[in-house]
């Protein structure tokens, strides 16, 4: 599935968004912490299957290229 977005570091940028907008939604009552880890999740499986994040390095070639 890694196939939709293939540059680790733009998997890396959407992860940070997307939980950044999962505290602000916590914050201002919009979801339940239940939800956005849900939500969360979705997105690891859509974006990586949940182990993108991790193996992304902040520096340097992805291990893939």
């Amino acid at each position: 599935m890694n196939n939709i977005i293939r540059n680790p570091k733009a998997r890396a940028y959407i992860y940070g968004i997307l939980v950044a907008a999962g505290g602000v939604a916590l914050i201002y009552g919009v979801a339940t912490e239940t939800q956005i880890a849900g939500w969360l999740g979705l997105a690891g499986s859509i974006l990586g299957n949940g182990l993108a994040l991790a193996n992304t390095p902040t520096a340097g070639k992805h291990a893939a290229e």
